[in-house]
């Protein structure tokens, strides 16, 4: 069977990460948008999840990006 679609491999084919460094869908300044935990408060871009394509120009939410969060993720 062949699947065409833009849905990263792992999201299909899901297996049970271990720990907390599995990536959270958070809201940070009405963007959306995945992150992975680094420790602390501190986070990295992993994907945008916006539909708004001046959110993807903007650096600051560039994947990669480190950024501070002032809740605890679940």
């Amino acid at each position: 069977m062949i699947m065409y679609t833009l849905v990263p491999q792992e999201y299909l084919y899901q297996e049970e990460e271990q720990g907390q460094n599995r990536p959270q869908a958070i809201e940070l300044n009405g963007v959306q948008m995945l992150v992975q935990p680094s420790g602390g408060q501190m986070c990295e871009i992993v994907r945008l999840l916006s539909s708004n394509p001046y959110h993807y120009l903007d650096s600051q939410y560039a994947p990669g990006q480190k950024i501070t969060i002032s809740y605890q993720m679940k």
